[in-house]
Order: structure tokens, then C-alpha cells, then sequence
């Protein structure tokens, strides 16, 4: 039964990428987007490939095209939007991930900023700074070095040569689930978080979801946030653990 299950959530998964790709064939702003970037002209670029998102068309290279043509037009925000976009549907694309990383250092505001106990924060260092991808490719290594240490123990014949086997096995077993922990991780935040981005210049943070509310906080572009719910035309979102409030969706973008 869970087999069948298998074979029918990964029948779906490509009829869905099937799908995408002959959406994607179908508009006709993604060869001329193409054109335009390749001549620099990346205005235009972005005007012909929104044409295709505007048509519905979901697609990781579009939303990373997008974010890059953004980018070099200098629009900070709306290239950390679509890269985080591009990001949300191939987690594991080294590329995507790159490049929101670079492009999430030119921002003025940083998360977590406030002081933070320094084990956790090299813990978190380390957590980001392998990329899924790399994860999946380490973990995948760990469990067949592991299986080959557990058959060649059975032909050591020494009890010293079975002890430093059962070590190894030990040792890469506490890197494997480590390793398979923070990629559990990484994919449940990438499923389950609401991420949003500042896109505007700025974006004041106020105290509740109207015009006439107090302003509490001032966002810079491409500030990324995250976001707990939508009221009307704003927002409620939290950045790290002192920013918290409302702002106009106006002003941002939300990765869905």
C-alpha cells in the first residue's frame, strides 16, 4: 500500500514538472526575456518575463532569471524576493542559493543582530553553511561508508580491529544524523515558514494594520522577514526577537 503510495506521489510530481514545462514553452515573453538579458537590457528583460508570471507560469528558472535581472537593475528587493522564490521550489539548486546569499549581503538590516549565546550561533553557522544539496550528497556518502565499515567488520578477526570499527560506525553515525537533522530542518522551514520581502525603498513597521497606526520600525529594502499573517492591506510579521508589527503589502512581497 505505501508503495503504491510512492509511485503515485512521484507519477504527480512529474506530471506537475511536466506541466510547468510546457507552460513555460507556451509564454512568449521567456525567449524574448532571454534576448533582452543577453543584450543587457535588463528593464525590458523583466517587463517580458513578469509577463509570464503574471500569466500564472510557476517556474524556479523563471523566478531565478527574475531575480537576477533584478539585480543587475539594481532593485535589491525584488531580486531577494525572486531568488527566495526560485529557492522555495528547488531547495537543493546551489546556484539559487548563491546567489540570495551574496545578494542578502548588500542589505542594510540583518537578522538577529541582538546578541545571541555564542554555541548556538556557530551552531547556526554550520547549519547554513552547507546548502541542502550538499547535505543530501554528505548524508548519502555517510550511510554507504557506514555500510561498508559494518561488512568489513565482519571479516576483521581481531577483537581490537572490531572495536575501532564499532567506533567509526559510531563516530559517522552521530555526523549522519546531525547532518540528516539540520536537512530535516532546512526542508520543514521551506514548507511550512511564510517568508516576505521588503521591496519598496523602505517599509515603516507600525504598531497595527492601518495608515494612522504609531510606526515603530523602519525597514530597508531587502530585508527579509517573516510573516505570521495578512490584515486587509498589511501584513504581521517578525524580524528576530525585538521587531514585530505591521506593514503594507504595498510595500513587500510574500514567498509562497
Amino acid at each position: 500500500m505505501k508503495l503504491n503510495r510512492i509511485f503515485l506521489t512521484i507519477a504527480a510530481a512529474l506530471l506537475l514538472m511536466a506541466t510547468a514545462s510546457v507552460a513555460t514553452e507556451k509564454c512568449d515573453g521567456i525567449d524574448a526575456g532571454t534576448k533582452a538579458y543577453n543584450e543587457n537590457d535588463f528593464e525590458r528583460a523583466i517587463d517580458e518575463w513578469r509577463t509570464c508570471v503574471d500569466e500564472g507560469i510557476v517556474n524556479a528558472d523563471l523566478y531565478y532569471n527574475l531575480g537576477n535581472a533584478y539585480y543587475r537593475s539594481g532593485k535589491l528587493g525584488f531580486a531577494i524576493f525572486y531568488y527566495k522564490s526560485a529557492l522555495r521550489l528547488h531547495p537543493s539548486d546551489d546556484d539559487i542559493q548563491h546567489n540570495l546569499n551574496y545578494a542578502q549581503t548588500k542589505t542594510k538590516d540583518k537578522e538577529g543582530d541582538e546578541e545571541e549565546n555564542p554555541i548556538l550561533q556557530g551552531l547556526m553557522s554550520l547549519h547554513h553553511a552547507i546548502s541542502l544539496k550538499g547535505q543530501m550528497n554528505i548524508a548519502l556518502v555517510l550511510f554507504w561508508a557506514i555500510a561498508l565499515v559494518i561488512i568489513a567488520r565482519r571479516f576483521v578477526k581481531s577483537e581490537r580491529g572490531k572495536n575501532i570499527c564499532t567506533g567509526v560506525v559510531f563516530a559517522m553515525s552521530i555526523v549522519l544524523c546531525t547532518i540528516g537533522a539540520s536537512a530535516i530542518y532546512k526542508m520543514f522551514v521551506l514548507e511550512t515558514d511564510i517568508t516576505g520581502v521588503v521591496t519598496a525603498s523602505s517599509a515603516d513597521v507600525t504598531s497595527a494594520p492601518s495608515d494612522k497606526s504609531q510606526t515603530l520600525n523602519t525597514l530597508s529594502e531587502g530585508t527579509s522577514f517573516e510573516v505570521i499573517g495578512e490584515q486587509g492591506n498589511f501584513a504581521e510579521i517578525r524580524l528576530g526577537e525585538k521587531i514585530r508589527g505591521f506593514v503594507k503589502l504595498s510595500e513587500v512581497g510574500i514567498v509562497k
